[in-house]
């Protein structure tokens, strides 16, 4: 009984290894957005004359030198009137700041090669094709502040801001992906024709496929592996039985051979009983007088 019960817990133990898994995540959090920040307003203030509507770029540690990033300075006004349309957006007019103030800097990003170093394994069961592009809007109406707040836009319902990826071909099946808006919600949509996305939020956009299954991956493997198992315990049960049924029948023929002699065969010691010879009659009745 002892054997069994070790046996089923090295089982037990075998699925349990078969189960596991290590998780990862791979998102951009706050950080990433702190650093960007802090260099777009640097490069910002050191500028000592910048004309509204005129894209700056900004200068990042050689650790980030695979994103872009670059802002421009919009009165709100203006925005109204024209829209905007930079890098991958297009701002549509009649657009405002919310809440409204008169003045707005948009911080535009682009991860370029980094962005599977942030982003790669976000949406699960989707793979990155796409560099990951986004913009932060500010108020800008303190000039010689870093610690500006954020804002967000007010669209119009039918005319939502477009992120484009025009030199990109993706095949069937890719969607848009975002982290936008103050509570950094996620989406995933349809991607329209020409390789557009569209949003109503500040935040980052990129482009997603589905993965591929791969064959015997992990499931499959998990089966066999648990088929494995379960015919381990079989063939040890069969033997543990056997060896059980050998030692009831020796304890048998022990018991039923208590009187007889034993005689070693070999390397095996079998019963044997006691010679006995019957003495011949000698006397012959013919010959009884």
């Amino acid at each position: 009984m002892e054997d069994i019960i070790l046996l089923m817990l090295l089982c037990s133990s075998f699925f349990s290894f078969i189960q596991s898994s290590d998780t990862k995540d791979n998102g951009a959090g706050e950080p990433l957005d702190v650093i960007l920040h802090e260099h777009a307003f640097k490069a910002l203030l050191s500028q000592q004359r910048y004309k509204t509507g005129t894209v700056y770029a900004v200068k990042l540690p050689a650790n980030l030198s695979g994103m872009d990033v670059s802002y421009i300075r919009f009165r709100s006004k203006t925005l109204w009137r024209k829209g905007a349309n930079f890098s991958s957006f297009q701002i549509p007019s009649r657009t405002l700041p919310m809440p409204f103030v008169k003045r707005i800097v948009i911080m535009f990003q682009d991860l370029g090669n980094l962005s599977s170093q942030f982003y790669n394994n976000t949406v699960p069961g989707y793979s990155l094709v796409s560099s990951v592009v986004g913009f932060r809007v500010y108020d800008a109406s303190n000039p010689t502040t870093t610690n500006a707040r954020k804002i967000d836009f007010n669209t119009s319902d039918n005319a939502p801001i477009s992120v484009h990826f025009p030199s990109l071909k993706f095949p069937r099946g890719a969607k848009c992906a975002s982290f936008g808006g103050s509570n950094g919600e996620f989406s995933l949509s349809d991607m329209s024709v020409g390789h557009v996305c569209y949003t109503r939020n500040y935040g980052r956009f990129f482009v997603v496929i589905p993965k591929r299954k791969k064959r015997g991956g992990r499931v499959w493997w998990g089966v066999g592996g648990g088929v494995m198992a379960i015919s381990f315990v079989g063939i040890m049960l069969v033997k543990i039985m056997k060896v059980k049924r050998l030692d009831e029948m020796e304890m048998q023929m022990e018991e039923g051979s208590m009187d007889l002699e034993t005689v070693w065969i070999g390397y095996n010691k079998m019963p044997c009983a006691t010679i006995t010879r019957t003495h011949p009659n000698l006397e012959s009745p013919s010959l009884t007088t």
